[in-house]
């Protein structure tokens, strides 16, 4: 039986130095193949809630810093 044009090609690639695709086969390079789930109704009411929970802006404890021409001022409230 012959060799296949393919595997011809393949073996004179490798002669070459080349990588050769047959020893990529079957490899997943990382790839995680678990199948995704889609969230449930209570995954996605506790990650918006989680997702807006902390918002530094609603904070009334804040303060910030200004400068301006060499002098610093700051700003408390």
């Amino acid at each position: 039986m012959s060799t296949s044009k393919a595997k011809k090609i393949r073996q004179k690639l490798e002669k070459q130095g080349k990588l050769n695709p047959e020893l990529m086969r079957g490899s997943w390079m990382g790839v995680n193949p678990i199948v995704r789930t889609m969230p449930t109704l209570k995954q996605k009411v506790s990650h918006l809630h989680k997702k807006h929970k902390r918002n530094p802006g609603l904070d009334s404890n804040d303060s910030f810093l200004y400068t301006h021409f060499n002098k610093i001022l700051l700003i408390s409230s």
